[in-house]
């Protein structure tokens, strides 16, 4: 028993009886249910009750340190073979957030290694253990940038589809060598993606579709249909923020491009 429930009971068995009552529906001892105190608190006795509640030590786990929780690539180069498999296809979703889509595409395609990096180890960490739950043996979420990760990642002309959705829009000029559609990791991308391969970018923000549009536009592997901009996410699955998006009559813009066969 707990000291404060030690004290409740203590009191309890001494407490004073109401005073009488002429009310023959009313307990000389208890007091009336309609209004009447059950019991008479002896004098100190919620002060005794607050002195010991405050006196109980408090215990505050610790925070979780998810750089050692979140699941990590190994450092140096990563083959195929360090995933397992055989596998059907090899996806890849750079920067999966919550995990919606990447849990979703992994239950759609279960033969496909889904591949997914994401810069907040909260959220690897999270998304990883919610993969597990459901049994997606497909599905390898990873803490990592993609900027780092990408270029140690061999292989080449092996992934059927990279998709990004709603990337962080860097909205000043000396932020865009931090875009996802610029510099380098455009070069990665078209060296993994195997011949016809498919790159899918989405956002609600018009701007930065614009820029992740020129960009692919301007890169020589890749190939847009039309003007480049569609209106729907073909590949079942939908991302936290689309679903969002959806939900609250925002426009999404969407770019899927092609990687040339030569």
């Amino acid at each position: 028993m707990s000291e404060a429930m030690a004290i409740v009971t203590e009191n309890w068995h001494t407490a004073k009886p109401c005073p009488r009552s002429r009310n023959p529906h009313v307990s000389p001892t208890l007091g009336s249910f309609s209004g009447a105190s059950l019991w008479r608190a002896p004098s100190g006795f919620y002060a005794d009750i607050m002195q010991t509640a405050t006196a109980m030590p408090t215990t505050t786990p610790p925070p979780k340190d998810y750089s050692e929780l979140a699941p990590q690539l190994p450092a140096g180069t990563i083959a195929l073979d360090h995933f397992g498999g055989p596998w059907r296809e090899i996806e890849l979703e750079i920067g999966f957030g919550r995990g919606m889509f990447l849990i979703q595409r992994a239950s759609r395609v279960p033969e496909h290694l889904v591949l997914g990096l994401e810069v907040k180890k909260k959220w690897a960490y999270l998304v990883d253990q919610r993969c597990r739950k459901l049994g997606l043996s497909g599905a390898r979420p990873f803490f990592g940038d993609a900027r780092e990760v990408l270029p140690r990642l061999q292989l080449d002309q092996q992934v059927a589809r990279v998709f990004m959705h709603f990337p962080d829009p860097w909205w000043k000029k000396r932020h865009g060598k931090r875009r996802l559609t610029g510099g380098e990791l455009l070069d990665d991308i078209a060296r993994l993606l195997r011949p016809h391969g498919e790159f899918f970018v989405q956002t609600d923000v018009e701007e930065r579709a614009l820029v992740h549009l020129e960009a692919v536009r301007g890169h020589e592997a890749f190939a847009l249909e039309g003007d480049g901009l569609r209106e729907d996410n073909p590949y079942e699955a939908v991302s936290n923020r689309e679903k969002r998006a959806v939900e609250d009559g925002l426009p999404v813009y969407r770019v899927l491009a092609h990687k040339r066969s030569a």
